[in-house]
C-alpha cells in the first residue's frame, strides 16, 4: 500500500531511528495482547457454549450441524486454554526469532478467527440460515485485530470466498442467497476499510508517541548537561516539579527538598513573579530578566530566561538563570565611582547635573518644587597655597561631613568642582532653607572653636526658589544662584580684608 510507505517514510526521513520494523513489532505485541483479551472471552463463554450443545443434543437437530457447532466451541475453548498458557513465554521471548513468532500467530489467528466465523455461518445454514456468526467475527477482526494491510485483505478475502461458496451449496432459494451475498459482501468492504483505517491510524499514534518520547529523552538531556541551573515550576502555584543537578546544587536542594520547595520563597520582590506570569501569558517568553533571588539565606542577583510550555498535563514555567551577583557588585560598584565624589563620598556633578535635569523635566507634567543652593567655601585657596592641598583635602571633607549630618535624607548634595556644591532642597520654602543655612553657620561655628586648625570653615551661599511653571533651564537656574552666593562672597571677602 502506497500511503503505508507515504506515511512511514516521511516519518523516517524526520526522525531517522523510527522504522516500519519498530511498528510492526510494536503492533503484532499488542494484537498478541488483544488476542489473550479475546481468549478470556472465550473461555468465560464456555458455561454458555455447553448449554447451548446440551439443547441441541436434546433436541435432535441436524447431525452434521451439532457435529460442527460443538466442535467449533470445543476447539476455540482448548485453543485460548493453550494461548493463555504459553503468552507469557511468546511476549518475553528474547531470540533472533522474535520478531517472526510474534508476526506469524497473529496472522494466523485471524486467519483462523475469521474462518471460524464463516463456518459457524455456513454451519447455521442447516438449522437457523443466518449468517449473525461472520458479521460479527469480521468486524471484529477489522476493529481489533489490525495487522498489515495486504496480509488482511489476502486473510479476509479468502475466508469471504469460502463464505460465498459455502452458502451457495447450503442455500436453495435463489433470491435469499443473493441477499446473502450482497449484504455479506457489503460488510466484508466495511471490514477491510475499517481494517486499514484502524491500521493507519495506529501506525500514525505510534510514530507520533515515539516522536514524542524521543522529544522527551531529549529534553531531558539538554535539561541536565545545561551548564546553568534549569528548573520547571507550576504557573498557578509555583511549586517545583523538576530541577537539573546545576539548579540543585545552586538552590542547596536535595531530591527530597524538591517536593517542597516553592519557587514564590526565593523571591525576594514578590511583585517579580506577578509580572514575570503576565508577562508570559501575553508573550509565552522572557529573556534577560534580572532578578533578585534569596539563596541559602542571602540574596543573589540572576539573570533569567523564562519559557511557558505545558508539562505533565499543566502550564509550567521553565526556567534557565545564569548567577549574576558578582557581576551586579562590580556593576554597583562601577556606577558608584561614575557618580561619586571621590574624594568627599558625595554625588559627583554628572550625577548631581542629571538628577537636576530630570526634576526640571518632571515639573512639565507634575508639580515639583525645590530650593537651589548654590555653595562655595571661603578662603580654599589660602589653605592650599599656605598649607598644602592634604589639608586644602580634609578642609572640604570636614565641610561636607557637617552639611551631610544636617540635611535631610530627600535633599540632595553633590560637588560641582573645586571649591563649589549645590544643596537641592525638596518642597521647601527659601525661609525654610534660610533657617537650616543658619543652623549650618552655627555648626561650622562650633567646628571651629573646638579644632586647632589655623583657619576657619566657612562657606558662602546663594539660593533659587524653583517651582513647576517657571521657563528656567539648568543654566539659568544655576547662574541665578551662582549670582546671590557671589554677593555673598563679596561681604565676606571685605569684612574679612
Amino acid at each position: 500500500m502506497r500511503w503505508i510507505n507515504d506515511n512511514i517514510g516521511f516519518f523516517i526521513n524526520k526522525k531517522p531511528n523510527i522504522s516500519y520494523r519498530d511498528f510492526e513489532d510494536y503492533n503484532n505485541l499488542l494484537m498478541l495482547n488483544r488476542i489473550r483479551i479475546i481468549s478470556i472471552a472465550v473461555i468465560s463463554m464456555a458455561p454458555f457454549f455447553l448449554y447451548f450443545d446440551l439443547l441441541i443434543i436434546r433436541d435432535g437437530v441436524d447431525k452434521i450441524f451439532k457435529l460442527t457447532i460443538i466442535s467449533i466451541h470445543l476447539t476455540g475453548v482448548f485453543l485460548s486454554i493453550i494461548y493463555l498458557i504459553f503468552y507469557k513465554k511468546i511476549v518475553a521471548k528474547s531470540s533472533s526469532n522474535r520478531y517472526n513468532l510474534i508476526s506469524m500467530i497473529p496472522k494466523i489467528y485471524i486467519f483462523l478467527y475469521v474462518f471460524v466465523g464463516a463456518l459457524s455461518s455456513i454451519n447455521s445454514q442447516r438449522f437457523t440460515g443466518n449468517i449473525y456468526a461472520y458479521i460479527v467475527m469480521i468486524l471484529v477482526a477489522a476493529v481489533a485485530l489490525t495487522i498489515k494491510p495486504t496480509y488482511m485483505f489476502f486473510a479476509l478475502g479468502i475466508n469471504h470466498i469460502i463464505f460465498l461458496i459455502g452458502i451457495s451449496i447450503l442455500n436453495n432459494d435463489k433470491y435469499v442467497l443473493i441477499a446473502k451475498q450482497i449484504n455479506s459482501t457489503s460488510v466484508f468492504v466495511i471490514a477491510l476499510l475499517l481494517s486499514f483505517s484502524f491500521y493507519k491510524f495506529g501506525m500514525n499514534d505510534f510514530v507520533n508517541k515515539k516522536m514524542l518520547q524521543e522529544s522527551e529523552e531529549n529534553f531531558k538531556r539538554l535539561f541536565h548537561i545545561n551548564p546553568f541551573p534549569v528548573f520547571i515550576t507550576k504557573v498557578k502555584d509555583g511549586n517545583i516539579i523538576g530541577a537539573s543537578e546545576k539548579a540543585c546544587s545552586f538552590m542547596g536542594l536535595n531530591e527530597e527538598d524538591l517536593h517542597n520547595f516553592n519557587v514564590n520563597d526565593v523571591y525576594v520582590r514578590k511583585e517579580n513573579r506577578v509580572s514575570l506570569i503576565k508577562e508570559l501569558e501575553a508573550k509565552s517568553s522572557a529573556y534577560n530578566r534580572i532578578v533578585e533571588y534569596k539563596i541559602k539565606g542571602e540574596n543573589r542577583w540572576v539573570l533569567g530566561n523564562y519559557e511557558l510550555i505545558d508539562y505533565q498535563g499543566e502550564k509550567c514555567i521553565l526556567t534557565g538563570v545564569m548567577d549574576i551577583t558578582e557581576i551586579r557588585k562590580v556593576e554597583e560598584e562601577l556606577s558608584k565611582h561614575a557618580s561619586t565624589d571621590m574624594l568627599t563620598g558625595i554625588l559627583n556633578r554628572r550625577m548631581g547635573l542629571k538628577i537636576i535635569q530630570e526634576l526640571i523635566d518632571e515639573s512639565k507634567t507634575i508639580y515639583r518644587e525645590f530650593v537651589l543652593c548654590f555653595l562655595d567655601i571661603n578662603g580654599l585657596k589660602n589653605v592650599n597655597d599656605t598649607y598644602g592641598h592634604g589639608e586644602g583635602d580634609n578642609y572640604i571633607r570636614t565641610f561636607c561631613n557637617i552639611i551631610k549630618r544636617e540635611i535631610q535624607q530627600n535633599d540632595m548634595f553633590f560637588r560641582m568642582g573645586g571649591d563649589e556644591f549645590i544643596l537641592i532642597f525638596m518642597n521647601k520654602t527659601v525661609s525654610e532653607v534660610e533657617t537650616l543655612w543658619e543652623k549650618l553657620l552655627q555648626s561650622f561655628s562650633r567646628i571651629n572653636e573646638l579644632s586647632s586648625k589655623p583657619y576657619s570653615i566657612t562657606a558662602s551661599h546663594g539660593l533659587f526658589h524653583f517651582q513647576s511653571g517657571m521657563e528656567f533651564d539648568l543654566e539659568q537656574i544655576i547662574g541665578h544662584a551662582d549670582k546671590q552666593m557671589y554677593k555673598e562672597k563679596l561681604l565676606y571677602k571685605e569684612k574679612n580684608r
